[in-house]
């Protein structure tokens, strides 16, 4: 029998671990399955034509809240012109509704209800044996019998020793994925039941064997991978596992960068520590608060504890070399917009690297699914987002949409870590006011604009929040944006609207004294030597600078400015500190 596995990835960069699980589990039992992505921004026909093109008997479809109305378009024209084909769906968007999904799309012949790996596998030997794969019953495997009825299974399944799952990638996929994120897991299940969540439905944690994962890890790193991303829900749930891993990226001789997702309430100091001095970049956190309101934890059946995180991710925060990336939801019930502004006020008041923004989906299968008293409305069709709740409107839902948008422009780019760090402190140590309005007011800017309705340039969002930080007379602001625009596009995105003029040669030449004396420049930037213009054009920039700015940068030679001002060298590769050009 041949079979192909596919699925509809998001965007280009990501990879299908699961298709690869169950390839590999498939030949454990004999079963050879070829495995083809696709994204969901490829043309239908496009995908139809590479599809047909294939000899199958079995095509399996890996289905998820971002990609099921485009897979169920694609499985219809797959039947209509080839119908002989049977067609299998799986994953977590269609674990818990198999019935529903059947009755909607009548080319569907079976759904894979859970983790697919074992059913799969069974389902496949069943229908090589002749069998219809329904009878006898084949645990976790929903079909529609030849008279039509929905017969199998009902139950999502788990695969109980996760140590008979191989490893699921090879040599092959690594020139494959050269380009791509590369997802892992060392554990399945999460020890918690938030009801907005699909991950917790059973309370259960299995581990792959803490021997096999080091090897994989280190095989990870003798492949040159540049990030593993764990898909694990809750890494740090079990300290006889997680703590010996922890310390194995820590300790290893690579430039690899592992991505975790961490329970705040279950780190300790122990966690805290190692994330505080592990080795710059080795290491990244996905830290989920969702919300800092009791009532509204209580209803999801989450528990957090504000001062303990606080306690455990501020110094993580602080000492700069682990990314801590923290998690809000919009839409949790009890949570309006005031209640969600002082949750994100405290996340805020820590400065993580990256604080997102996410929608209450109501996921088939979900508590929050059947809260009736909350009175969601949402969209009917995946991702089934919230559009307002019993406490919060649809048009503040809507605004909040644009204010996600603007904060992970400026905020979650990374792009302006200087000025937003120095916003940020001023915004926690204010009376006046939080961060919640700041970017409140940002946002009502941006909307003003009408940004919301085009496609903006780099340069143009600068120029937007130059111009909103002239508006607020804020000086420093204004002048610590300028230097992030230099040091984050090397110098190459230039405005006279954000007092950054083009680079010319006859500006540096008015310090020509201070460039050709490689003595005196050698004082402020490292093994200096002078050989063209052109070289220094492209990698110094003479900006005018206030005192105050300068000082809060930490610029050298400040004693050279006259007056409250003064010319600053920038070295937009950060590979020397700011200076004053002394005359």
């Amino acid at each position: 029998m041949n079979v192909v596995l596919t699925t509809l990835n998001s965007k280009f960069i990501h990879s299908s671990l699961a298709l690869r699980y169950l390839k590999a589990y498939g030949a454990t039992r004999g079963q050879a399955y070829d495995v083809v992505e696709y994204t969901i921004n490829m043309p239908v026909l496009h995908i139809l034509s590479d599809i047909t093109e294939r000899d199958m008997d079995m095509l399996g479809f890996a289905c998820y809240i971002w990609n099921i109305e485009m897979t169920l378009h694609v499985v219809s024209l797959v039947k209509a012109v080839r119908p002989d084909i049977k067609i299998v769906l799986g994953g977590p968007e269609v674990s818990f509704t198999a019935d529903e999904l059947l009755a909607r799309c009548k080319d569907i012949d079976y759904i894979v209800q859970g983790e697919g790996e074992e059913a799969f596998a069974n389902l496949v030997s069943a229908l090589i044996a002749g069998q219809d794969g329904l009878t006898p019953i084949i645990d976790g495997i929903r079909g529609r019998a030849s008279d039509g009825a929905f017969k199998g299974s009902t139950e999502a399944v788990e695969v109980r020793d996760l140590s008979t799952i191989p490893f699921p990638y090879t040599e092959e996929d690594m020139k494959d994925l050269e380009h791509k994120i590369m997802y892992y897991e060392s554990s399945r299940g999460c020890p918690f039941s938030c009801q907005y969540c699909l991950s917790g439905n059973k309370n259960t944690v299995r581990f792959f064997p803490q021997k096999r994962t080091l090897q994989e890890l280190q095989w990870f790193i003798d492949h040159g991978v540049k990030q593993i991303k764990f898909v694990d829900r809750t890494f740090n749930c079990a300290p006889g596992h997680h703590r010996p891993l922890m310390e194995f990226m820590r300790d290893a001789d690579t430039d690899t960068n592992f991505h975790l997702e961490m329970e705040p309430e279950l780190m300790t100091e122990w966690e805290t520590d190692l994330l505080c001095h592990t080795p710059e970049g080795r290491i990244q956190i996905e830290v989920g608060v969702q919300s800092t309101h009791k009532q509204t934890l209580d209803a999801i059946n989450r528990y957090n504890d504000w001062p303990y995180i606080q306690k455990s991710i501020r110094p993580i925060i602080e000492a700069g070399r682990t990314h801590v990336h923290m998690d809000l939801i919009v839409g949790l019930p009890h949570e309006g917009f005031e209640r969600f502004g002082q949750s994100f006020n405290d996340l805020f008041s820590l400065q993580p690297q990256a604080l997102q923004i996410g929608f209450l989906k109501l996921l088939k299968g979900s508590g929050v699914r059947r809260m009736d008293e909350y009175q969601y409305t949402s969209d009917p069709l995946a991702p089934y987002e919230v559009l307002s709740t019993h406490v919060l409107s649809y048009d503040e839902v809507r605004f909040l949409k644009h204010f996600e948008d603007v904060f992970e422009r400026f905020y979650n780019s990374e792009r302006f870590r200087t000025v937003f760090g120095y916003i940020g402190q001023q915004l926690i140590d204010s009376d006046t006011e939080d961060a919640f309005s700041y970017f409140c007011h940002m946002t009502r800017a941006w909307l003003d604009n009408n940004h919301h309705q085009v496609n903006l340039k780099d340069i143009d969002q600068i120029e937007f929040l130059y111009q909103f930080l002239m508006n607020r007379v804020d000086t420093i602001g204004a002048e610590l944006l300028q230097y992030d625009t230099l040091c984050s596009y090397r110098g190459k995105v230039r405005s006279e609207a954000v007092g950054l003029p083009k680079q010319t040669k006859e500006l540096l030449q008015a310090g020509e004294a201070f460039w050709r004396d490689e003595e005196l420049a050698g004082q402020y930037i490292p093994n200096y030597s002078f050989k063209e213009w052109r070289q220094i054009r492209q990698q110094y920039v003479e900006m005018p600078m206030s005192e105050q700015t300068a000082r809060y940068l930490g610029v050298r030679n400040i004693e050279a400015m006259t007056g409250d001002s003064g010319i600053v060298i920038i070295d937009v590769n950060r590979k020397s500190q700011p200076f004053v050009r002394p005359l």
